[in-house]
Order: structure tokens, then sequence, then C-alpha cells
């Protein structure tokens, strides 16, 4: 909260943000709160290419996540790790910008959730950013 990456709305849902490298937040993932009715969006206007993200000790390494919960689930046991990356869904575009931005990156470990869509991704993510000349 203190890094302004995650804050609670009007209505109490948690916002998590995303920011592009000049720090202006570009993304925003709504989770809500409230157990008798699930809410999970994204902010209007959005750039997913910003999602929600962590910095941590081993700058070599990037973990990837589907949500900001999981990540931050992950952190809350080990601190300050690793980088790690929530795409927000299942697209690549935040973890291609983090990359883009960050070429001392020299292994992706991909935390995707066990369903069939997570695991279809991760296999996706597996071959298309399979360790090449980085």
């Amino acid at each position: 909260m203190k890094s302004k990456q995650l804050y609670q709305d009007k209505k109490g849902n948690c916002v998590f943000v995303g920011y592009d490298e000049k720090g202006i937040a570009k993304f925003g993932s709504v989770r809500g709160t409230l157990t008798e009715k699930k809410y999970r969006g994204d902010c209007k206007n959005s750039d997913k290419r910003y999602a929600f993200k962590q910095v941590g000790t081993d700058t070599t390494k990037l973990y990837i996540f589907e949500a900001p919960i999981d990540l931050m689930s992950y952190y809350t046991l080990h601190r300050s790790c690793c980088n790690a990356v929530a795409l927000c869904g299942l697209y690549d575009g935040a973890l291609r910008t983090y990359l883009r931005n960050n070429p001392q990156i020299k292994r992706i470990v991909l935390c995707l959730d066990m369903d069939q869509p997570g695991q279809e991704t991760a296999e996706q993510l597996r071959k298309k950013y399979a360790p090449c000349d980085r």
C-alpha cells in the first residue's frame, strides 16, 4: 500500500495497480472483497502490458502468475524473493513488456493455475519463451 500498488476503492474492492517504466499508473485489476458476490475485472482503459508486478532480490529470475492475488499469496510466503508479474489473465503482454525492459532475466518460472486454460497457456509460454540468446 505504501508503494501505491494496492488500494481499496469506494466499493471496498482491492485494486492492484501496474505502472509503466516512468512510474505512471497504466493498469488496475479489481478484486471484489464481498464473499456473497464475487467480482474480478480491470479498471476502465487499463493497459495489460503494464500489469501488476513486484521487484525482488534475484534480478535474473522472473515468476509469472495469472492474477495479482496469486502473486501476492506467493510473496507473502517468500518475501522479496524474486521479480514477479501477474498477467491478469492469460495474455502475455505484461511478460513481453517486462522482458523488453529487463534484459537481465535469464529464467522464467511459470506459476499458472492447474486448470486446463492455465496449463495450456503454460505450455504455449514455455515454447514461446524457451531459452535462447538471452
